[in-house]
């Protein structure tokens, strides 16, 4: 899938048939092959959504409305192209050397735990908070408020990090946003979250932040981040044709391959990075079966609504409309409701009301944010369930406050987006 995505989009591939067909024939492959080692609630998340996707596929069928082939195949390639490369940082994010080191304890601990989980989760996604969280349990049981304040940090990332699942489905459903704009919008959003949960601990739980079991953070952990984000730019530059999303997969792999071979040389590289293709790309499987169900149920919204089976609920998307969105949306992260669904659902009949495409993609990041850390079904809840033994209801109860506060925050700062991005 990985190979495949990036040589067509680079044109480097010629049939008589779109090659991304290959590509989404392997992703769908990959999804039933690891569908057995998901878990019991993602496969009956997973079960609904295809469900409900392919009973108005049928519909639409009876109504004479045409289903996209693309949808159904390969609209998701894309996607899970830039997800499954990104997550071979891992490999090179936090170097061996400080996979040992002493763990720091206190308040200064804490900011500096959190400034790294930040940093680093904006390049290797659910990798750093596992990686953080694995050294702080072995020393110390992870309780609430190492708990809490994790999720909501990680979760926060989503507003703005390119290298994230949550900027790969915005720009997969609205493929006219703007990267550039979409970042300046979502960094402030997630620099007042971090700053709420800093301040927040500081008086709430202070005794907690004493004695808070940290992880050690360097200048050097700046380095790859750094490195990957030239590397983008530069790619962005070279191949300007190029989606944003293959863009970055191929800077995430020579990165990972450049910093590899520098550090342990070539024949180690090899050894590690075999190592990952059958340890740690299966781990993708959640994200894969998710993103390709999404792909489902939105071919058959799409196809209703572009041959007006139905009527679209929504008359217009201003500022007000993005706040109206932003809360419908967590609200059903409430219920247990993934992101992914909602705007797999609600995109294809925003965008027949030509809105400002980024408008639309900040409000979807901004509930990513709010929805996944609030979800008790999301990915991060269920980490935290499964490695940690927090149930993942408790986790999601934790953050509903934070997630309120944030909503308020985020509404008002989609109105101040809507000036900035004016609709073309």
């Amino acid at each position: 899938m990985i190979v495949i995505t990036i040589l067509s989009r680079l044109d480097l591939l010629s049939f008589e048939f779109n090659p991304l067909w290959i590509a989404g024939l392997a992703a769908w492959s990959a999804a039933l092959l690891l569908f057995v080692d998901t878990t019991r609630i993602l496969k009956i998340q997973v079960s609904l959504i295809l469900l409900a996707g392919f009973g108005l596929i049928a519909y639409a069928s009876q109504q004479n409305a045409v289903v996209d082939p693309d949808l159904l195949i390969s609209s998701s390639t894309g996607l899970m192209t830039m997800i499954a490369s990104v997550g071979f940082l891992r490999l090179v994010m936090i170097p061996d050397s400080q996979q040992e080191e002493a763990l720091p304890v206190g308040g200064k601990a804490f900011l500096q735990t959190i400034l790294g989980l930040n940093i680093s989760s904006s390049v290797i996604n659910i990798s750093a908070p596992i990686l953080i969280a694995d050294r702080i349990h072995r020393k110390r049981p992870l309780e609430r408020f190492t708990a809490q304040t994790f999720s909501r940090v990680f979760c926060g990332v989503s507003s703005w990090s390119p290298f994230f699942g949550a900027m790969a489905v915005v720009l997969t459903y609205v493929n006219d946003a703007s990267l550039l704009w979409i970042i300046v919008a979502g960094f402030p959003f997630m620099l007042i979250g971090l700053v709420g949960v800093y301040v927040e601990a500081r008086l709430r739980y202070r005794a907690e932040v004493e004695s808070f079991v940290g992880y050690p953070t360097h200048l050097s952990a700046l380095k790859v981040p750094a490195i990957l984000i030239v590397t983008v730019t530069l790619m962005s530059q070279l191949l300007a044709d190029t989606s944003i999303l293959v863009l970055i997969a191929i800077s995430a792999l020579l990165v990972t391959v450049s910093v590899l071979v520098a550090r342990i040389g070539l024949g180690q590289s090899l050894v590690r990075l075999r190592e990952y293709v059958f340890e740690g790309l299966p781990r993708i499987v959640n994200e894969l079966c998710l993103f390709l169900a999404a792909g489902v149920l939105a071919a058959g919204i799409s196809a209703l609504i572009l041959h007006g089976v139905f009527d679209n609920p929504f008359d217009q998307f201003d500022s007000i409309s993005a706040a109206e969105v932003l809360a419908i949306m967590l609200l059903c992260a409430f219920c247990g409701i993934h992101p992914i669904i909602m705007i797999s659902s609600v995109t294809p009949m925003i965008l027949t009301l030509n809105p400002d495409p980024n408008l639309l993609a900040v409000t979807f990041l901004f509930a990513w944010h709010l929805g996944t850390c609030s979800n008790p079904l999301s990915g991060t809840s269920l980490v935290f369930q499964g490695r940690y033994g927090i149930p993942s209801w408790k986790i999601a109860f934790w953050n509903w406050p934070y997630a309120i506060a944030m909503l308020l925050v985020g509404s008002l700062w989609l109105q101040v987006v809507a000036r900035i991005f004016p609709a073309p």
